[in-house]
């Protein structure tokens, strides 16, 4: 069973079916890229937030554990 490509100029003839034939690799890259600035994003964004309430808590920490 073939699949109709015999080369990879016949990636042309294709491009109907998949519109974006050849670009998995670049498109694997953008994403990857995107996947790691975000868990960098997220990561810096929860320690500011930790950071500010650690702050706020600094000067109630005997009302904070109480419950006041």
């Amino acid at each position: 069973m073939s699949t109709g490509i015999e080369s990879w100029d016949a990636i042309k003839e294709i491009s109907t079916l998949s519109p974006f034939a050849g670009t998995e690799v670049t498109m694997t890259v953008i994403t990857i890229v995107i996947w790691i600035g975000f868990h960098v994003w997220q990561i810096k964004h929860e320690n500011n937030a930790y950071d500010e309430q650690t702050s706020k808590l600094k000067d109630n920490l005997s009302n904070a554990i109480s419950g006041d």
